[in-house]
């Protein structure tokens, strides 16, 4: 019965291509430009004997103990990642790819290594929200939005990031399309289906259709559009539109097929801790507790809830990691701009979410602590600083992430340490010879005569900042002198040392 099984499944999926392959469009002409670096591929190699549930021609899969098939890697990479969410609708006058080149020059200077991109496709004309449309409404999977430029200036903008020493990942927008993608003429056995045949939406995303994961040939067809943009483009993975919508057995397969191509690609899931969905397919999803627990700071509330959401559990599968965050594109259009939701708070915060086990992100303008809630369906350019005023701040974060291993992504060390005031944070990372700390008062009042014992004697202070100043300057620093100090509202420091010294 297996054998059969795997035989049909294989011809949906050798039927499949065509509708997904680029046939004489601009697509055909815009492929041809190879990637900066060559995929790496892995050579994934079946069991003769595949148990139920195992996958079958990249479809079918399920983890479990059992499954010989699947093992999870995480690409090396990672363990530096600094990464920066582009909204490239706002992100220039233009609003294109072209434009935002120019861009590149100054967010590698701060450190950034990883671009993500929210959605490059065309977005459906259909129950169109606003005047330009959500980005995850998508009418093309294998398309770019025109409002963006072609799809040959993508690829220029990718082999050019490759070039510069970027990654490059794009938002996958699975669980749904947009209400006039061609796949609802095409195939509308795809789509969920209310009890009068229509086709029916998740919450009030009325612009969008839902896709039925129930039919196998659909998912087929989607792994292969995934495979275009890694294998075709060369992108360095995806960000995953509300993963937690799409079967796991989906992303399981999607991935099975996408590292055979190049096992070095990223998988950021938008879903909270996830210990199924990290099993295999994810490295990383959202931090929301800790991102929850940093907004209640402004508060005067104790740091144990801060504490316990950084202290990682069995919601994240081994080699797996969080995505520490401060702003994102939803919590910046529909929450308020940063300014709003963390008020004095946000550079202690910010900081924290570089130092916190896990990965930091960026959002688009973060670096000039933006004080605007971005449209979401309507043109809203971002009006940049000449210097925007925490690029150094920035700056200095991502040089610590990428060159002190005590902060790679999959490192889970931490160590807290007792304070005489709940509302003081200290704690300790620490891998193989190297240690960060970070001490800081998260009260609005100040706080002095705090005691805490480090065990050791010294340090090298390599930032510290007094509520309303940075001093970047290296420098050593006696552990000891923390303990008379009185420190101002949201007072940090951030040290790091030798053990072997």
């Amino acid at each position: 019965m297996k054998k059969y099984l795997a035989f049909f499944l294989a011809l949906v999926i050798a039927l499949s291509v065509a509708a997904c392959t680029p046939g004489q469009s601009d697509n055909e002409s815009t492929t041809t430009s190879q990637a900066a670096t060559e995929p790496l591929k892995n050579d994934y190699v079946l069991s003769e004997d595949v148990e139920d549930g195992s996958i079958i021609d990249g479809v079918m899969t399920d983890i479990s103990g059992s499954d010989p098939v699947l093992k999870r890697t995480t690409a090396s990479w990672l363990d530096t990642c600094v990464l920066y969410e582009v909204n490239i609708r706002q992100f220039t006058e233009e609003g294109t790819f072209k434009a935002f080149e120019s861009h590149l020059g100054r967010l590698k200077d701060m450190g950034i290594n990883t671009l993500w991109f929210m959605p490059i496709h065309p977005i459906s004309e259909a129950e169109r929200k606003g005047t330009l449309g959500s980005y995850y409404a998508v009418a093309d999977y294998m398309a770019v939005n025109p409002e963006f430029g072609t799809m040959e200036d993508f690829q220029h903008l990718v082999d050019t990031a490759h070039e510069m020493g970027f990654k490059v990942i794009i938002d996958w927008v699975a669980n749904h399309t947009g209400c006039d993608n061609k796949w609802i003429e095409e195939h509308s056995d795809w789509f969920e289906l209310d009890e009068n045949g229509e086709i029916t939406h998740s919450y009030d995303w009325n612009d969008t259709a839902e896709l039925n994961f129930d039919n196998y040939e659909m998912r087929a067809e989607m792994i292969k559009c995934m495979q275009f943009w890694v294998e075709e483009v060369g992108v360095d993975g995806f960000r995953c539109d509300h993963a937690i919508g799409v079967p796991a057995t989906f992303w399981n397969a999607a991935v099975y097929k996408l590292k055979s191509v190049n096992s070095e690609i990223m998988m950021l899931a938008e879903v909270s801790a996830s210990e199924t969905l990290t099993r295999y397919a994810f490295d990383t999803c959202y931090n929301d507790n800790l991102y929850s627990q940093s907004l209640m700071i402004k508060a005067g509330i104790d740091t144990d809830s801060l504490q316990k959401a950084m202290a990682l559990n069995t919601t994240y599968s081994e080699g797996s990691f969080p995505m520490n965050y401060t702003d994102n594109h939803d919590k910046n259009s529909y929450e308020g701009s940063i300014v709003d939701r963390f008020r004095e708070t946000y550079v202690s915060m910010f900081a924290l979410s570089f130092v916190a086990p896990g990965m930091p992100l960026v959002y688009t303008a973060n670096e000039q602590c933006y004080d605007h809630e971005i449209e979401f369906f309507e043109k809203d350019t971002i009006v940049w600083e000449s210097e925007p005023v925490y690029a150094e701040f920035i700056t200095e974060l991502s040089a610590l992430k990428t060159e002190n291993e005590a902060l790679a992504s999959t490192n889970r060390d931490i160590e807290f340490f007792e304070t005489s005031d709940p509302r003081f944070l200290a704690f300790s990372r620490t891998m193989g010879d190297n240690k960060v700390f970070y001490v800081a008062n998260l009260y609005f009042e100040a706080i002095s005569d705090v005691t805490i014992d480090f065990g050791m004697e010294t340090a090298e202070c390599v930032m510290h900042y007094d509520g309303t100043a940075f001093d970047f300057e290296d420098k050593e620093f006696n552990l000891g002198d923390l303990n008379s100090k009185e420190f101002n509202p949201y007072e940090f420091y951030i040290f790091t040392a030798d053990t072997q010294e």
